[in-house]
């Protein structure tokens, strides 16, 4: 596994817009709170607001890939 997994799409080996955006999210906000904890204005709600915005983004991607993973798949000669 090489660092451009992380942000390319498996099935087209291009990179992800999603993927790319979500890496960037999660470098700024754990900048910004790195930030704040080296000069000591992290709060207890800082901790608590990054950690559920991670979990919360976590969960609601597990969630929507078990919906795409439950949807029926047409069969080969199925034609709409």
């Amino acid at each position: 596994m090489q660092l451009a997994d992380i942000l390319t799409n498996p099935v087209t080996q291009r990179l992800s817009q999603s993927k790319f955006c979500i890496a960037v999210a999660l470098v700024a906000t754990t900048f910004a709170l790195v930030w704040e904890v080296v000069h000591g204005r992290a709060t207890e709600w800082l901790y608590g607001l990054y950690l559920a915005a991670w979990v919360t983004h976590a969960q609601a991607s597990k969630r929507a890939a078990i919906a795409r993973d439950a949807l029926p798949t047409p069969a080969a000669g199925d034609t709409p």
